[in-house]
């Protein structure tokens, strides 16, 4: 939330130049968007043809696992970004000259976010092996504590990231924003801070995907 010192002071730098700084960091995202999937893609199929692992990769299942695997570097990379942009609302909206699309421009990157984590769940869920682990329970290609704890950590973060992004869109209404109150507001970003250790977590157990390439 902007104050109203700052909403003057956004007003008052306003020139009667278009201002096309809005859509200059919209093609700033899509350079970015474009990185986070085609990097962690390019080095994933890299491990595979260096470990010469084609029992998970030569059948579709072994694709989306590819692509899995991807996308969950994508959403790392959008998590921190969008939260950079949290962050720096103030100083965006001046640029902007507008706090309004400040405000979207982090909307945007909070929804744009959650859609990859939504993909790379999905192509995980339908992959394989991750799908034989979760649907069918087998435990040939990973010790089961490790694989559960992989789970786990990232479904309860990605859940709380989720919740924190709708209550986001929820409290865009300002009659529902001032209701709920800015520093409860700002409490649920620190409390998805803390639960980074999630995601930490999460993040720290890419051996799992080694140890498949290995046991699978």
């Amino acid at each position: 939330m902007i104050d109203n010192k700052t909403n003057e002071q956004v007003k008052s730098n306003k020139t009667p130049e278009k201002n096309t700084w809005f859509k200059k960091f919209l093609a700033f995202d899509l350079l970015i968007l474009s990185i986070s999937i085609i990097i962690p893609y390019f080095l994933i199929n890299l491990n595979h043809i260096i470990f010469a692992c084609s029992n998970h990769t030569s059948h579709e299942g072994g694709i989306l696992w590819i692509w899995g695997r991807t996308l969950g570097f994508s959403t790392l990379t959008w998590f921190i970004f969008t939260m950079v942009k949290g962050a720096k609302t103030k100083r965006i909206a001046k640029l902007f000259q507008s706090y309004p699309k400040a405000k979207n421009y982090h909307s945007i990157s909070a929804l744009t976010t959650n859609v990859i984590f939504g993909l790379h769940v999905t192509t995980l869920l339908l992959s394989e092996p991750w799908g034989d682990l979760i649907f069918k329970g087998e435990s040939n290609h990973i010790p089961y504590i490790l694989f559960l704890t992989k789970l786990w950590t990232g479904v309860l973060f990605g859940t709380i990231m989720l919740s924190v992004t709708i209550l986001f869109f929820y409290l865009k209404d300002m009659n529902r924003f001032k209701k709920f109150g800015y520093k409860k507001f700002i409490k649920v970003h620190y409390i998805m801070l803390i639960f980074t250790g999630l995601l930490a977590v999460h993040i720290f157990l890419i051996n799992t995907e080694i140890l498949i390439i290995f046991w699978g």
